[in-house]
């Protein structure tokens, strides 16, 4: 079932339209799922009536991108975990965050790390990805130690700890080159990464309301205006927002516009970003970058973060990207273990010493029964 966001004519907007009310009415009944097929199977299980309901009235013409999710600033702003003073964050740095939806730039490494750095970047990016066989920029932490070292370091680690909690897995990274003249990454947002696929998340949070998954993004060059450095729209992680089919931009392959308020766009922050400095925020704050209008690559990477008790892809052989490369077999694939221990084992997992070694990870720890 192509459900890939995109203007279609009303002959092929009926017949979407009755499949996927016969769909909600199924799951509003309380039918037996088993005996669907996969794809009729993933949407019952993944979208809530508050989905069903936006894409429907619309008439296929306007849907919710990811699963719906609303988040409130806690009442007690607080770090979730102890650190040394040189990483704790202040108490005006994490109302902040919650408040805006990102906090930074930080330092973790030096301008010369990072030059160092890019040249390796550089030399894979033609390069197919040892773990999944084909070329994306995707989790290559499986297959460079250097990149896994530098996603652990307490810099980092110790300052995701003070709003996820103490123990930490990551469960994807991604390399951004950034060619010259490249055209912007327009305004997006995500909550489970239902975004990818359509239908089925990437995450599975207890609750998807809480703060459950944080993003680092690492300048590898110096970001500015000219190069296409982040930009955010403070306040956007409040709510999962509608999609519009159709516009002026496409997010890499989707073809959609993501639907916020005037006064919202007027209040865009653009944040250059040092060499070796870092970025944390939520995926769920409306975020994007500008054009490279330069000569140079721009480089950056980023890792996704999550708790231990949030599981990542579970019972998958395989995972679907519609925009970012197709099918990513998962048999090489797992989380790794960033900053204390996983008491849950929900997830396939990649022990952090095969991280740690030249060549692609070859352990991999199943989830517990």
């Amino acid at each position: 079932m192509n459900m890939s966001p995109k203007v279609r004519p009303l002959w092929q907007r009926l017949p979407i339209m009755g499949g996927l009310a016969g769909l909600w009415a199924y799951k509003a009944l309380g039918l037996p799922r088993s005996i669907l097929p996969r794809d009729f199977k993933a949407i019952c299980n993944n979208w809530d009536h508050e989905t069903f309901a936006m894409i429907l009235k619309s008439g296929v013409k306007r849907a919710y991108i990811d699963q719906p999710c609303y988040f409130e600033t806690p009442k007690k702003i607080e770090p979730k975990a102890d650190v040394s003073t040189e990483y704790r964050l202040s108490h005006d740095q994490l109302k902040s965050f919650y408040t805006n939806g990102f906090v930074g730039p930080f330092d973790a490494f030096s301008p010369g790390q990072m030059q160092n750095f890019r040249e390796e970047l550089l030399a894979i990016e033609e390069t197919d990805s040892e773990t999944y066989g084909f070329n994306t920029p995707r989790d290559r932490h499986f297959e460079m130690p250097r990149l896994w070292n530098y996603m652990k370091t307490p810099a980092i680690t110790e300052r995701i700890a003070q709003i996820l909690g103490p123990d930490l897995l990551t469960w994807r990274s991604q390399i951004f080159f950034k060619p010259p003249h490249s055209p912007s990454i327009q305004w997006h947002q995500a909550s489970t990464f239902l975004v990818e696929d359509y239908q089925d998340p990437a995450i599975f949070p207890a609750d998807k309301s809480e703060m459950f998954q944080l993003t680092v993004w690492v300048a590898v060059d110096d970001t500015h205006h000219e190069n296409g450095c982040m930009r955010f729209l403070p306040g956007t992680h409040n709510a999962i927002r509608p999609i519009r089919f159709g516009g002026d931009e496409g997010f890499y392959e989707a073809d959609f516009t993501l639907e916020f308020s005037k006064e919202e766009e007027e209040n865009a922050i653009e944040i250059p970003v040092k060499s070796g400095q870092f970025l944390i925020f939520a995926e769920r704050c409306i975020h994007g970058s500008g054009p490279n209008t330069t000569d140079r690559h721009r480089l950056a990477f980023n890792m996704r973060v999550i708790p231990t008790d949030v599981a990542v892809y579970p019972n998958k052989k395989y995972y679907r990207s519609v925009y970012n490369g197709g099918k990513y077999h998962l048999d090489k694939w797992g989380v790794a273990l960033l900053r204390g221990e996983d008491h849950h084992n929900l997830s396939r997992t990649i022990p952090p010493h095969e991280l740690e070694r030249e060549g692609v990870a070859t352990e991999v720890l199943r989830p517990a029964a």
